[in-house]
């Protein structure tokens, strides 16, 4: 069994989720940092991954995280904690600036490139002074005016953030997939539809999958890169946002085409001309690059920079639903190209549970997906795939004793961020990540220690007495006897007998579901569980929403 973990694009909010996530989950689960794993980035989580993979567990562990503690004190949430170790998590705050429109001045840009690849630092320098100076840089406000600035803005965020200097940059030992788009010049400037999709992508715009510890690139269609793409290169072309303003207007791409970065691949002796894209153009999840390699089970943590509720396509065009469209780059290839998973009934159950803050999760199993040559899927089952969200949830924020903590919260809080998240934010921000991975701990460890959360099979049956006129399914023991005593032992619960199990899915019209109910049958006594958390307490529970 392989299992995949996925950390979505997002900008500012993206980054620094991810790796708050990281530290959550390798404090919360002593195997976590030598378990089999392979990852998939996009984006902003993709610069995050990189920044724990260098300067947090298990790298130089030179990061503090603020854990979640319910006793934490408005002032101490308002500061930048370091914990006695050499950096704040959340110091990218001071470098890089995700914005629809970058910007960064001509001092700015001077700074970046003094830090370039092949400059030297003066050797007594240290780390504070880098700090306190970049309190004026702020990379990420004014027209960029070179290809290049922006790995330039991300070296500089990794020196003077957390002193990593860019030769020592490294991708880690663990499996490791980049997502990156790639765009045909001779497309240049493109257009977008009504509904923000492109409609000429199936011919134009591309994912590229790096997989990094090796350096080599995967393209769907074929197309080999023959350019040689480095780490810090690779965090670069898949955080490229700001592409998106300029390939999409006529004016910026005849001002600023050769701000952007160019990219040649081969294909049968024909070679092309790229520009590279930020990865969220075709999938801002993630989660392609696992269902590319088959994996059979996924966590997938979502912390894309917009609210679901306003942006659902990174998700719903996955389980081809328009929805209400995109934007400028997120998924802009549309539901028709991006489905992936076969069943678009799930959609609206799915987004349900993902955008209400009492839950902030969705789990499924047996999941079919659908083979795509645009993509580069092929059909198969996916045992289970666990979405992990990031809307405002009440429970959370009244749970802070500190009435204050809740009171000066920007309003953008907690995906609404265009440039750097205040102090506060970013701290409750890394918080509410530890919060939602204790919560849903006994499903992570489940998925996590390479357990099947998938040992039932899913079929519908006419409705139980007690449940007319709501649909069920009856779910039937899929030899999972072998599996018991090992999976219980997981769950910390004794093996059960083998009984069926109905889940019943509510209509969304009869009344709102804050999570599906999943029922015990033993004989002819029926006891509904407390809620879906129970998922990953016992077999039956293995398939909610």
């Amino acid at each position: 069994m392989t299992v995949g973990l996925s950390f979505s694009g997002g900008g500012i909010t993206g980054l620094l989720a991810s790796t708050c996530v990281l530290n959550s989950l390798n404090t919360q689960f002593d195997t976590f940092s030598t378990n089999d794993l392979a990852f998939s980035t996009t984006s902003g989580g993709t610069i995050g991954y990189g920044i724990f993979t260098n300067a947090g567990p298990p790298g130089t562990d030179a990061m503090y995280f603020p854990e979640y503690d319910t006793s934490m004190s408005y002032d101490d949430a308002n500061t930048e904690l370091t914990g006695g170790k050499d950096y704040w998590f959340a110091n990218a705050n001071s470098y890089l600036e995700f914005t629809a429109s970058p910007k960064p001045t001509a001092k700015h840009r001077d700074v970046a490139l003094t830090l370039g690849a092949n400059e030297t630092e003066t050797a007594g320098t240290s780390a504070a002074m880098h700090k306190a100076h970049s309190r004026m840089v702020g990379l990420g406000s004014a027209l960029p005016s070179t290809s290049g600035w922006w790995r330039l803005a991300i070296d500089t965020c990794f020196y003077l953030g957390y002193g990593i200097h860019d030769y020592d940059i490294t991708p880690g030992t663990r499996d490791w997939y980049v997502n990156m788009g790639l765009l045909k010049q001779n497309g240049c400037p493109i257009s977008l539809d009504s509904d923000g999709v492109y409609e000429d992508a199936s011919g134009k715009l591309w994912l590229a999958v790096m997989d990094m510890v090796p350096g080599t690139i995967a393209n769907p269609q074929g197309y080999a890169v023959t350019d040689d793409v480095s780490t810090l290169d690779a965090m670069s072309y898949s955080s490229a946002f700001w592409v998106a303003s300029i390939v999409e207007s006529s004016a910026q791409y005849l001002l600023l085409s050769n701000t952007l970065m160019s990219a040649s691949a081969k294909k049968d002796g024909t070679e092309k001309d790229f520009y590279w894209t930020d990865g969220g153009f075709v999938d801002t999840t993630g989660v392609v690059a696992h269902l590319q390699q088959q994996t059979s089970s996924i966590v997938t943590f979502y912390n894309n920079n917009d609210d679901l509720t306003e942006l659902s396509a990174p998700w719903s065009f996955l389980f081809g639903v328009m929805g209400g469209g995109t934007d400028t780059m997120n998924h802009i290839e549309g539901p028709t190209l991006g489905q992936v998973f076969a069943d678009s009934s799930l959609w609206d159950d799915v987004y349900t549970n993902l955008t209400d803050g009492s839950i902030l999760r969705a789990t499924l199993s047996n999941v079919e997906i659908l083979e795509n040559s645009y993509l580069g899927t092929t059909a198969y089952t996916l045992d289970s795939l666990v979405i992990i969200s990031n809307q405002y949830s009440d429970e959370f924020i009244d749970s802070f004793t500190d009435s204050q903590i809740k009171s000066k919260l920007d309003a953008n809080f907690p995906n609404k961020f265009d440039v750097a998240l205040p102090t506060l934010d970013a701290n409750v921000l890394c918080m509410m990540q530890d919060y939602k991975v204790q919560t849903y701990a006994d499903e992570l460890k489940t998925a996590l220690a390479f357990r099947s959360a998938s040992l039932l099979s899913l079929e519908e049956v006419s409705p139980s007495p007690g449940l007319l006129g709501e649909k069920a399914w009856a779910l039937t023991p899929r030899s999972w006897q072998a599996d018991q005593a090992a999976y219980c032992a997981d769950a910390q619960v004794a093996p059960l007998p083998a009984v069926t199990h109905v889940v019943k899915r509510l209509e969304r019209h009869r009344r709102p579901s804050r999570t599906a109910q999943v029922t015990k049958t033993f004989g002819s006594e029926a006891r509904p569980l407390a809620s879906s958390t129970a998922t990953g307490h016992h077999p039956g529970a293995s398939w909610c929403l």
